[in-house]
């Protein structure tokens, strides 16, 4: 979904000292908007690139212009998914960290509930 502000739902999710929500992120990729996006917000949505002319744009053949130059299938909108990114504060192997599995299992019911796909990591030295 595009956004400007950040996500007020990552607020309630726990931290500890090594591990903690940060953000958000498309997963497999980000959905990426084409010039024809554009145009079609622009002509029929008063410039408003939101979710309804993301969606009233690919019924007029836009579509991820990720998608299309990866050669592959092709994907709507709608599935591109959001992940929560953790950041990590360690940088052993994320299999080697045994706080981790825990934390994840922690926020696993929130996550889902908020719709959620799962969840990326970013690493970074403690």
């Amino acid at each position: 979904m595009p956004r400007n502000e950040p996500d007020e739902r990552l607020k309630k999710y726990p931290s500890t000292d090594k591990l903690r929500v940060i953000d958000t992120i498309g997963v497999p990729h980000p959905y990426c908007i084409t010039p024809k996006h554009v145009e079609i917000a622009s002509d029929q949505f008063c410039g408003r690139l939101g979710e309804d002319a993301i969606i009233a744009a690919e019924k007029q053949g836009a579509r991820c212009d990720i998608c299309r130059r990866r050669g592959r299938e092709i994907l709507s909108y709608k599935q591109h998914e959001t992940a929560l990114l953790v950041e990590v504060a360690d940088d052993r192997e994320l299999k080697n960290i045994p706080e981790l599995h825990p934390y994840l299992l922690s926020i696993k019911d929130m996550c889902e509930k908020d719709g959620f796909a799962g969840f990326a990591f970013k690493q970074r030295k403690p």
